[in-house]
């Protein structure tokens, strides 16, 4: 049974007014990025939205479980604002959407915990993008993951990550190359494993964003519904398992290419500098222990020795054939 904030603070003696002995009474295990996550609540719509977004997963990273304990409010009030505020100190950090929404991640313990509103679990597109995966790719990158703001599609065996500025053309490109038989990794963010000497990389397989105007590149995507992103970017947001493309969980990284859209003829490759690529990637480890930030850090600059380059390119067709250019020929 729901309980209201009403109810919990009726009785200052009998009741639980800080919450820390509700009874979710619901438990069941999932598996984001191939971490294992143990996920306790006491709503159905809170399950219901987990598995929607991660059934696809197994696992891959023998780890102890992660635990995800959130709690719904009995009041349908939506979540009331557009971005959500995130603050973190060593091994502790929070993220604020308001006063009904919000979770606590303790990374020493691997455990987080949080409270959303009834309105908001309800909204299970809503619910993942501000609650279910930053608490859970929050915890799994600090056990073992160096992330990066960045695309991952692969060709025979050759991965090429895709970076650039928001707006850069990394989704395009990406979803572009997998028509064209490539396999499609991500198409936004790309994990880098710790630990690994091949700078292996996963991302979430299972999910296209694409903006609103890719239907005029991609006519098959004409009938698909465009939605208000919760960032409030209009765009399509696709199940990859809908598309008729190859799909993998993960990749070696052996080529970095920064996308340069520009009006010119062909494609154009040449060095992109490593010095300018650290210091950018800079940006893509802000919180955690000192510990983990250096793992992280140390993760990146071992991606600098795979190939770094700058592509400039202004027709789709020209900037796949020069990445399996570059593919086939290492340059």
């Amino acid at each position: 049974m729901r309980v209201t904030p009403q109810q919990l603070i009726a009785d200052p003696v009998q009741s639980d007014t800080f919450l820390a002995g509700f009874d979710l009474g619901l438990c069941e295990t999932y598996y984001p990025l191939g971490f294992p996550l143990r996920l306790e609540t006491n709503s159905p719509e809170v399950l219901e939205a987990a598995e929607a977004g991660w059934r696809e997963f197994t696992q891959t990273f023998d780890v102890p479980a992660m635990r995800l304990c959130l709690g719904v409010l009995d009041t349908d009030e939506p979540v009331l604002t557009m971005r959500s505020v995130f603050s973190s100190r060593e091994h502790l950090a929070s993220l604020f959407a308001d006063a009904g929404n919000f979770i606590v991640c303790d990374f020493r313990e691997n455990f987080t915990f949080g409270w959303v509103t009834r309105g908001l679990a309800k909204d299970h597109s809503l619910l993942r993008y501000r609650i279910l995966i930053p608490a859970a790719h929050m915890m799994a990158e600090q056990l073992a993951l160096a992330p990066l703001h960045a695309a991952l599609v692969v060709k025979d065996g050759a991965g090429v990550m895709l970076c650039g500025d928001s707006m850069a053309g990394k989704s395009t490109l990406a979803y572009a190359c997998a028509r064209a038989g490539w396999s499609y990794v991500t198409d936004d963010g790309t994990f880098l494993v710790r630990g690994e000497i091949e700078r292996y990389a996963i991302g979430d397989f299972t999910n296209l964003r694409l903006r609103e105007d890719a239907v005029q590149l991609f006519p098959e995507l004409g009938n698909r519904l465009a939605v208000v992103r919760p960032n409030g970017k209009i765009a399509l947001e696709i199940p990859t398992r809908e598309l008729p493309i190859r799909t993998l969980a993960g990749s070696s990284v052996d080529h970095v290419v920064y996308l340069d859209r520009e009006d010119c003829k062909g494609a154009l490759l040449e060095p992109y500098s490593r010095e300018r690529a650290i210091e950018e990637w800079k940006i893509h480890v802000p919180f955690g222990t000192n510990a983990v930030r250096s793992a992280q850090m140390q993760c990146h600059r071992q991606l600098l020795s795979a190939g770094m380059w700058n592509m400039k390119y202004s027709r789709l067709e020209d900037a796949i054939a020069r990445l399996e250019r570059l593919v086939s020929k290492g340059c």
